[in-house]
């Protein structure tokens, strides 16, 4: 068991070194657009020429320095009115014009306002013209990934505990803690992109799942030893393979993620189908009747079936859609609500035992993904660029502590610790 438990260690670091083996470019930093100063204060107007006011315009272009500039050929325009050099100071002006007219540069650092409000910083977002996803990770993806990762070196770690002949909860933990380790290592020595994780989690989770599923299906009564061990030696195979189909592909993010999810939900929904729907109704004869469970042979089958169904029209889906990749994590959410409240739904008004629970889990579930897909359709493609700077106003508390005149039973005043404020 020790043996098994440090060849595992050894797998897993291995695997994690495989990530930083081929380094992956840096993201480009945007560059700081920086508003010029604001314009020095004018000297006093003195007698000058066309061309040398032309000249100072010019100059004052050439320094960033707008306002002189209009200035300028402002003056030059209306002393110099029929000189050569006016048309050139009038076109120098419609330019500067047309420059003011444009909005400030998203991300150029903004002055403090003037009028008592809250400036909010607008941060530009890379997205890929390719893909039309965006680029940088969230730390909310680190974090479910991560989690992820703990949960899959849990269940690896109860596999090896099984096929222990002396079952222990160490291998859980280890596994946990392994895994959790690694995939912080290659969160931040591997440098993977968005859809490097939905990639590694499908086939670090759906490799350990698929023989289990097929050592279920080819035998009635596979033995729990030899099974627990081949899915804990394929959940510890699909590591160091998920890290390199990650460093050779470079797959859209949506499109991952939709063929993992479909794969997921297509596993789960076979399942709990099945539950549901596959049982039959024996009658005893005696005026009463019992439902009969379907077998587990039928159960892993449909299970099997539901996966690779769920994968292929989910890689069909992808290929003739541009769904994005927060499009497809929210129809999931959608899943899960929908099968939570399918099961509070089906406890209540199913008098059928387990077989009501299963229906209302399968019917919710599909619901719940069918309307918050159709209802999300605006999360996918690159969001149109907003160029208005945004200032919220700034809004004094509702209620604050204060002290408050209050006269006492003689009319006198004293101050008296209050509450004042605005209702709207």
């Amino acid at each position: 068991m020790r043996r098994m438990l440090v060849g595992s260690a050894r797998g897993l670091l291995a695997a994690v070194v495989l990530a930083v083996v081929v380094p992956r470019p840096a993201a480009a930093q945007e560059p700081i657009v920086v508003e010029p100063p604001p314009s020095a204060a004018m000297p006093p107007p003195v007698a000058m020429s066309a061309a040398e006011l032309l000249a100072a315009g010019d100059a004052a272009v050439d320094a960033g320095n707008l306002e002189a500039a209009a200035a300028s050929y402002d003056r030059l325009a209306r002393e110099h009115a029929t000189s050569p050099e006016a048309g050139e100071a009038r076109r120098a002006l419609k330019i500067i014009a047309a420059r003011r007219a444009q909005p400030p540069a998203l991300g150029a650092q903004q002055a403090p306002p003037a009028d008592g409000t809250v400036g909010v910083v607008i941060r530009r977002e890379p997205y890929s013209l390719r893909t039309s996803e965006r680029l940088r990770l969230t730390t909310w993806e680190k974090l479910d990934f991560g989690t992820t990762a703990f949960l899959y070196g849990m269940s690896v770690g109860f596999s090896i505990a099984l096929s222990s002949n002396e079952p222990s909860v160490a291998p859980v933990a280890i596994g946990a803690l392994a895994y959790t380790l690694g995939a912080v290592g290659y969160l931040n020595a591997g440098d993977p992109d968005r859809g490097d994780l939905p990639l590694t989690l499908a086939i670090t989770s759906f490799i350990p799942t698929t023989t289990l599923l097929v050592a279920n299906v080819v035998s009635d009564n596979p033995d729990g030893h030899d099974t627990a061990l081949l899915t804990a030696g394929a959940g510890l195979l699909s590591v160091p393979i998920a890290i390199l189909a990650a460093r050779k592909l470079d797959l859209d993010p949506g499109d991952t993620q939709l063929v993992r999810d479909a794969g997921f939900w297509g596993m789960v929904l076979g399942t709990t189908g099945m539950l549901a729907f596959g049982g039959k109704t024996i009658d005893s004869g005696y005026g009463f009747s019992t439902y009969q469970n379907p077998s587990d042979r039928k159960l892993f089958t449909m299970s099997l079936i539901g996966l690779y169904g769920g994968l292929g029209l989910g890689t069909i889906a992808a290929v003739n859609s541009e769904v994005s990749l927060e499009r497809v994590r929210v129809a999931t959410w959608g899943g899960y609500g929908g099968a939570v409240i399918g099961l509070l739904l089906g406890a209540s008004a199913s008098s059928s035992g387990d077989k009501g629970l299963w229906t209302g889990i399968t019917i919710g579930a599909a619901t719940g993904l069918l309307i918050t897909f159709l209802a999300t359709s605006g999360l996918d493609g690159i969001p149109p660029e907003d160029a208005t700077a945004v200032r919220a106003p700034r809004r004094s508390p509702r209620f604050t502590p204060t002290f408050m005149p209050v006269a006492d039973s003689t009319g006198r005043a004293h101050p008296s610790l209050g509450i004042a404020g605005v209702m709207f």
